[in-house]
């Protein structure tokens, strides 16, 4: 799920529909405290603040990177200043689905007074409120087109309770900017100012790139939406999300519906229906085509899966699904097994199966990011690789119970756990036998797996991706 080194007018149109996608980026919510920055690059308090006025507008583009992977539509983020020098941040999160009841969305407020910005994600529960802080590594001047913003830590945080590696990587430490090695979210504008880059990445293994949360390439496409309020709190300095009212539902910062396929952007091919082997199908990723199929064998404790996606290297393309059984574990015991929340947005402690077109190989990953490691602790059975009609189907069934956390450690972690989740990634196996890469194909997701439609948390329900129905042969 990590990087690779192959990798990364507000017009109507009524009769059309409007597609506007994020990324899961929202299952974070980021308070962030801004403040001037001193000679010495530590951030000083006190003063006034203001984004350089370039950053303000209405920001368009396809995400080329993101958690759950590339994006096929267009996704709109605007950021806009109050009359009392205050800023609103605001977009829609709809990964591929027109439900209102299954998207998410995000507001973001910066207070001038206070230095801080809170960023409100949702649906989520009313009692959360500060969830993560951060800070502005570089103060920009009123033309500066480069701003970065790392993680710091507040009184009473619990590591345990985020998903950054303080104790794995170290990564909380002066040696990128206190914080900047575990998250690091830059927007840089062009040169004329109608583009920006917008990144958000996650940390590293030593000597490989970061894992890259959201990439995406934006165009200004009008002028920053009416953000006429005052700053909740007392200027800022006491606020918190608040999901019971201001911050518990969607927002509309979409404008007048666009076209879809994006301008200058095929629209993806149509997936095959689904098969009618499985009882559960859904399309995880529409750009690279990935369908997750699967039964679950609860009398025998086993896991039948087909996963699938389009070929972009011919017969040289490999799909490979991962397992952590513990992925969302808050434990010291997760973290000193190599996984749970701590490695979340990385591959550490995920079991891989892997097809390519000479078989199938089981991999365990040992990074953050980086190649996984040829590892038999996973007992795989009816594997089976084929290439149909441009796309790479990969087959196997596992036990529910199974790994390396059970091989090893005699953990009985099963995957139908509350706090199991999953990744995927299509690349390029050459004939040596060695992965080039995954690039931008690549995602991951929790998944239940006995129960994938569940509308308790809706971020987690498949629901609005279920495959199409099958054929009638007649």
């Amino acid at each position: 799920l990590g990087s690779s080194n192959s990798f990364l007018p507000f017009g109507c149109c009524s009769a059309q529909v409007c597609l506007v996608v994020g990324l899961m980026a929202a299952l974070l919510g980021l308070v962030i405290a801004l403040a001037p920055a001193t000679s010495t690059g530590i951030v000083a308090s006190g003063l006034p603040y203001s984004l350089p006025a370039a950053f303000e507008g209405t920001w368009e583009g396809v995400p080329q990177m993101s958690v759950a992977g590339p994006w096929s539509q267009p996704f709109r983020f605007s950021i806009s200043k109050t009359p009392l020098g205050d800023y609103f941040f605001e977009d829609n999160l709809r990964f591929d689905t027109d439900s209102a009841t299954y998207r998410s969305w995000q507001r973001t407020y910066f207070s001038h007074e206070s230095g801080r910005l809170l960023h409100c994600p949702g649906p989520r529960n009313h009692s959360l409120r500060i969830q993560s802080m951060m800070k502005l590594r570089n103060h920009p001047e009123p033309g500066e087109k480069r701003i970065t913003f790392c993680l710091e830590k507040w009184e009473g945080y619990d590591i345990l309770e985020h998903p950054f590696p303080f104790e794995t990587l170290n990564c909380y430490s002066e040696a990128e900017g206190m914080g900047c090695a575990c998250f690091n979210w830059t927007m840089a504008l062009s040169s004329s100012g109608d583009t920006m880059h917008y990144e958000v990445a996650f940390a590293a293994a030593p000597g490989f790139p970061r894992s890259k949360h959201m990439v995406v390439s934006f165009t200004r496409v009008g002028g920053p939406p009416p953000a006429d309020f005052e700053m909740p709190g007392e200027d800022g300095r006491s606020f918190t999300c608040e999901y019971g009212g201001r911050d518990g539902h969607l927002v509309n910062r979409s404008g007048c519906p666009f076209v879809y396929p994006y301008p200058g952007e095929a629209s993806p091919a149509s997936l095959p229906p689904r098969s009618s082997i499985y009882p559960h199908c859904y399309v995880l990723n529409k750009e690279v085509g990935l369908v997750l199929e699967w039964s679950v064998d609860t009398s025998n404790s086993l896991l039948h899966a087909q996963v699938s996606a389009w070929a972009p290297f011919g017969d040289e393309t490999y799909v490979a699904l991962g397992f952590r059984p513990l992925g969302g574990a808050s434990s010291d015991l997760a973290r000193s097994l190599g996984t749970g929340r701590e490695q979340r947005f990385g591959m550490r402690g995920a079991d891989m199966v892997l097809g390519h077109k000479k078989g199938i190989r089981n991999m365990f990953a040992q990074l953050y990011t980086g190649p996984p490691e040829v590892d038999d602790s996973l007992n795989i059975t009816d594997g089976m690789v084929t290439f149909v009609d441009g796309r790479i189907v990969l087959q196997f069934t596992r036990p529910l119970v199974g790994g390396r956390l059970h091989a090893r450690h005699g953990i009985n972690a099963s995957i139908t756990s509350d706090v199991s989740d999953m990744m995927w990634s299509v690349g390029r196996w050459d004939e040596r036998g060695f992965s080039r890469g995954h690039g931008p194909r690549r995602g991951w997701r929790e998944v239940s797996w006995t129960d994938p439609e569940s509308d308790a948390r809706p971020l987690l329900s498949l629901r609005p991706y279920t495959c199409s129905s099958p054929r009638l042969l007649l």
